[in-house]
Parts: structure tokens; C-alpha cells; sequence
């Protein structure tokens, strides 16, 4: 059996879900193809965050450019957040750890306000969101098809997808954002996506409230999520590794260090696969006629989701105007 749409977008994390967002706000027929469950977008702590991305992960070739370009991405969220109903939390974040002074002068050097607290830093220019309901926000009215795409190929002036239980989509556009996982793809687009490697997260979520605000500390974070908070987050290259009891317990005392807690308590472990490539931007643009690429955002999903989707729907619009 084949169907047929106007668009189709392959992934419904932060990139597919935005992606798919704008593309019906604008009026386009879009289909979202997933085979459900948890991914790394839901399992996140929903962090905004350039200010603390800059300082913690600098961009050695050019850390000003580099900040410029995280803060320009987190500029989009006002707008993207009223117009698909998410909340936005303002509330900023704390740095937690040595050389304060430091600290604010690094992040000044790249436009970054901060100041003095009692325990650290306090920079008022990181955001989150809650990851599960703006997933959830994204995707109302959203129309699904569950399940796995196994083959995209060309098809007259489009393309035709092939599921693996055999059902076949034609659509006139196609959104590749399905993480690391990928389907049989033209050989032209193989060669890009090849450069995507997979990173492996996971988080630790407790019940108790250890923080009202997201503090950020050497090895880790905590982010307030509901009633609890999530602790986080490993990298793990290549994947997740089979044995991972070791970082696990590393990332858990520095937060308890951190913190200045005798224990953390119980904690419930939730993992994903991120696709991250060699310059730390995602892998955005359109390298087939129709086929466009919403890939790869390393640990910025969510920062970087409002932006992928306004230059995904660009490229898509300027080739299938309405």
C-alpha cells in the first residue's frame, strides 16, 4: 500500500517535532514518521543554555563567534515558545565551583551578563524548558505514522519511503531527523550523514528537590524537573557503553560534592543517543533536491531546535512554495 503527503519528516525528537511545528503553523501538509518511544530529546534536562555551553565547552578556533551563534540560536525561543504554546522558564543558572571571578570574565568576554553570588555565579542568559511537555506542545495535531523508515529514495520529483513493514509514502519533500539511525539513502546523501557520530547521554532524576534553579559545576549539573531534579549528563563516545557504573558514580559525586549534600539518595537512571558532528553544529540544509537534513545537534537539541526548524522551513519553501 503507498500513501502520499505533501511532506515528511523522519524523527520526532526536538529537531522532527520543531521541524514539523513551523512547516504547520505555515499550512503545509506534514506527516511525522517515528517508531516511537523514549529518544534523547525526552531524556533530556531541556537546558537553553549558551552562556554556560560557551564557558564549559568552548569553541577553541573562535569562542566569541561560537557564543554569538549559540546566543542567536537561543534568541529564537520567545517567539517559538508562544507560538507552539511551550513555557519558557527564565530563571537562569548558577555556577557552582572555583575562580568566580574568572567565570565572569570569561563569559563577558563573550557578551555574557554575570555576577557574584555566595555560592559562585549567577548568569541570568540561560533558559530551559520542560522537555516532555514541549515535546508534547510540539506535536499536538501533529499527524503520525509509527513506525521505521527503511529506504528514502528518488521518485520522479520527490521521494518515495519505504517502511519496514512495507507500506511506501510518496511525498514531495522528505525532513531526515532520525537521530543516528538512518535509513538506505541515496549514495550523495550517505556521504554526508556519514559524518554524524553518536554520543551517548545518560541523566540520574531524583525525586528530591536538590536546587531551584539549574546549577552548573564541574563534571555535571542540576536542572529542577517537576518535583524532582535530574542530574546529569555523561558523553559517551560511540554510543552507550554496556558498562557505564563507573562515570555513573563519578558524575553522581561531583553533583553531591557540588552541592554539599552528605548523599544524593535514590536516583533513577534514563539514557539516548545524540548525533553530534566534528564542528559541534548540527547538520542542517537540503542535499538532495526535496531531501533536507535536520540532524545532529550534539547536546544543543534544544537549544538549537527553533533554529534548524526556521532554516529547514526556508529551504523547504523556497523550493515547494504553496
Amino acid at each position: 500500500m503507498t500513501s502520499s503527503c505533501d511532506i515528511a519528516v523522519i524523527g520526532a525528537g526536538v529537531l522532527g517535532l520543531s521541524v514539523a511545528a513551523d512547516l504547520r503553523a505555515r499550512g503545509r501538509d506534514v506527516l511525522l514518521i517515528d517508531p516511537g518511544g523514549a529518544n534523547a530529546s525526552s531524556v533530556a534536562a531541556g537546558m537553553i543554555a549558551p552562556a554556560m555551553e560557551s564557558l564549559l565547552d568552548p569553541w577553541e578556533a573562535d569562542p566569541a563567534g561560537r557564543a554569538a551563534e549559540l546566543r542567536a540560536a537561543r534568541d529564537l525561543w520567545p517567539g517559538f515558545a508562544e507560538r507552539h504554546g511551550i513555557a519558557l522558564i527564565r530563571d537562569g543558572v548558577d555556577w557552582i565551583g572555583p575562580d568566580a571571578d574568572g567565570v565572569i570574565a570569561r563569559l563577558a568576554a563573550m557578551g555574557f551578563a554575570a555576577g557574584r553570588t555566595e555560592a559562585g555565579v549567577f548568569c541570568p542568559e540561560d533558559w530551559r524548558i520542560d522537555p516532555v511537555a514541549a515535546l508534547a506542545a510540539l506535536g499536538r495535531g501533529a499527524e503520525r505514522l509509527g513506525g521505521r523508515v527503511v529506504a528514502v529514495r528518488p521518485q520522479g520529483e520527490g521521494w518515495r519511503l519505504t517502511l519496514a513493514a512495507g507500506a511506501g509514502i510518496s511525498a514531495r519533500a522528505v525532513v531526515l531527523a532520525s537521530g543516528t539511525t538512518f535509513p538506505d539513502l541515496p549514495e550523495a546523501v550517505t556521504r554526508v550523514v556519514d559524518q554524524v557520530h553518536a554520543i551517548g547521554g545518560r541523566l540520574a532524576f531524583t525525586s528530591r528537590r536538590l536546587v531551584e534553579r539549574p546549577a552548573r559545576f564541574a563534571g555535571g549539573y542540576a536542572v529542577p524537573l517537576g518535583e524532582g531534579t535530574v542530574i546529569g549528563a555523561t558523553m559517551e563516545a560511540g554510543g552507550l557503553l554496556s558498562d557505564a557504573a563507573a562515570l555513573q558514580d563519578k558524575l553522581l559525586e561531583h553533583a553531591r560534592q557540588a552541592l554539599g549534600l552528605a548523599e544524593i539518595g535514590p536516583v533513577e537512571w534514563r539514557m539516548g543517543v545524540r548525533g553530534a558532528t566534528r564542528d559541534g553544529l548540527p547538520l542542517t540544509g537540503e542535499v538532495m533536491p526535496g531531501l533536507h537534513l535536520a540532524l545532529a545537534p550534539r547536546r544543543n537539541g534544544w537549544l538549537m531546535g527553533p533554529q534548524v526548524a526556521a532554516q529547514t522551513v526556508a529551504g523547504i519553501e523556497g523550493r515547494h512554495t504553496c
